[in-house]
């Protein structure tokens, strides 16, 4: 008898151990997503968890302005977003460090703030890289932009030099890639400078920030490659 009961004692507790695996709950809780998640990969600029009196609410964001919204929870290992027309979508998702994964890379997020958050001058250039992605532009990087105004009352330029960030790429003079990204600015505000303008640059300006294509000529090439620079800086009031 007395084997028989260590057995079924073993077997009960062996049952009791699997029942509380199948009813364990995520590691991962709400709480750990809760904040500003910027997107590497995916749909909108952000996305934003917060947590109300009643439930988990969120929103997406396109050039910082809220475009959806609706409620999210973790059920069943799933990140589950409900938008505000009811539609639901489940993601398998993974938490590493400060980046958010769902569906095994389909979209990634961050919670490292942005060049382009951080310094809003940097915004147009991504934009321009995106828009022009088959000059393959390089990465913003900070950068002097030197620019200049005339005084009226003098009849004479003053120059300045601010803090920027600029990209570059290589193209061919004869594509007009610097005549379509200041077409490409006008259309998004930008005005040119008429009064002043250097031998290899032209300036844009909207508000507080300016905006330089600078084209210079690699000598060094047979064909009519060039440089082509794109510096944003905005004047602090």
């Amino acid at each position: 008898m007395k084997p028989s009961i260590l057995s079924l004692t073993m077997l009960l507790s062996i049952a009791l151990l699997l029942t509380e695996c199948g009813q364990k709950k995520s590691e991962k809780s709400e709480e750990s997503f809760l904040g500003d998640w910027y997107t590497i990969k995916g749909d909108v600029g952000a996305y934003s968890f917060q947590k109300d009196e009643n439930s988990y609410i969120f929103f997406g964001t396109v050039g910082m302005r809220p475009v959806i919204y609706g409620t999210w929870n973790i059920d069943n290992e799933k990140f589950v977003i409900t938008m505000d027309n009811g539609k639901t979508t489940e993601y398998s998702f993974s938490l590493s460090n400060d980046t958010l994964t769902f569906n095994d890379g389909e979209e990634i997020y961050t919670r490292t703030l942005p060049l382009e958050v951080k310094y809003p001058e940097v915004q147009m250039l991504v934009n321009i890289s995106s828009d022009f992605s088959d000059l393959k532009f390089s990465a913003p990087q900070p950068a002097n932009l030197n620019w200049g105004y005339w005084i009226d009352s003098t009849q004479s330029a003053k120059e300045f030099s601010l803090k920027g960030f600029s990209i570059s790429a290589k193209s061919l003079l004869s594509s007009g890639y610097s005549r379509e990204i200041s077409e490409f600015l006008k259309d998004n505000g930008f005005e040119s400078d008429t009064l002043f303008m250097s031998e290899i640059c032209d300036g844009y300006w909207a508000e507080n920030q300016i905006i330089t294509i600078c084209v210079t000529q690699d000598y060094d090439s047979e064909s009519d490659s060039v440089d082509l620079r794109v510096t944003s800086g905005l004047i602090i009031k």
